[in-house]
């Protein structure tokens, strides 16, 4: 994303979440595309911790009928009780955000609401195994869905909703 664009971006953000106190979390490995995460803490309006992307919307996904549109951007909401300022939990969500912000341009593919990930999963002791994206309801406002950040570029905003195994 340009600098424009991620200041139209955050903008956009910072509004409908009411707080402009994030943390910017970079990637350690640019592997082609470059998906930053910002973290939101929980405020008095949101109770809950807010991880949102900027920049898998880079990725402009092929064309498909009856779509919501061709450049998303991800978020992910988590208990206020969860420890994020622990960094090994954090990185459990974070790593999750960006498997699924990353899988349009890896698979050059369309991904939009109403998609589900699974995903192998090597620890025994890990319950997620997969995600199902879905407009992100928790924010009453509607316009959180769609940002526009430069002249023929709209992002949508679509929220990563992790799912436990059956047990």
């Amino acid at each position: 994303m340009r600098k424009k664009e991620m200041d139209a971006f955050m903008k956009h953000i910072d509004k409908h979440f009411e707080q402009k106190d994030c943390l910017v979390l970079h990637p350690v490995v640019d592997n082609g595309i470059h998906i930053d995460v910002l973290l939101f803490a929980p405020n008095e309006k949101y109770p809950f911790w807010k991880l949102v992307t900027m920049g898998a919307s880079d990725y402009k996904m092929p064309r498909v009928p009856n779509t919501v549109g061709f450049n998303n951007e991800y978020m992910m909401f988590v208990d206020q009780d969860v420890d994020l300022n622990d960094r090994e939990v954090l990185s459990w969500y974070h790593s999750k955000l960006v498997l699924i912000a990353s899988f349009a341009y890896y698979n050059k593919t369309h991904i939009t609401y109403g998609h589900s990930f699974e995903w192998k999963n090597e620890d025994p002791d890990d319950e997620m195994i997969a995600a199902f994206i879905e407009f992100p309801q928790v924010v009453p406002n509607i316009d959180l869905l769609r940002c526009k950040i430069g002249l023929a570029k709209t992002v949508v905003c679509l929220q990563v909703v992790l799912l436990n195994k059956m047990i």
